[in-house]
């Protein structure tokens, strides 16, 4: 397997875990109460928050990835 190829399965793979932590607090939003008790909320924000941090980190290094490249073919061409 490539450098590349693996650095790009990690990318997809943070951006599932993040997707999946937003889901996690979007439930203890809805149904936190039987598991957390009364002041739910509060943690499932932070929850929620942390997720959306993690799909934009993957976003991130997606674009990063893309510049990368499109400067390098620029590069080639000249």
């Amino acid at each position: 397997m490539k450098k590349n190829a693996a650095i790009g399965n990690w990318r997809y793979a943070i951006l599932a875990l993040g997707v999946s932590v937003c889901l996690v607090g979007a439930f203890l939003m809805v149904a936190g109460e039987g598991i957390l008790g009364e002041s739910h909320s509060g943690i499932a924000a932070v929850v929620g928050i942390i997720g959306i941090g993690l799909i934009s980190t993957s976003n991130t290094r997606m674009a990063s990835k893309g510049l990368k490249e499109s400067r390098k073919q620029t590069r080639i061409a000249e």
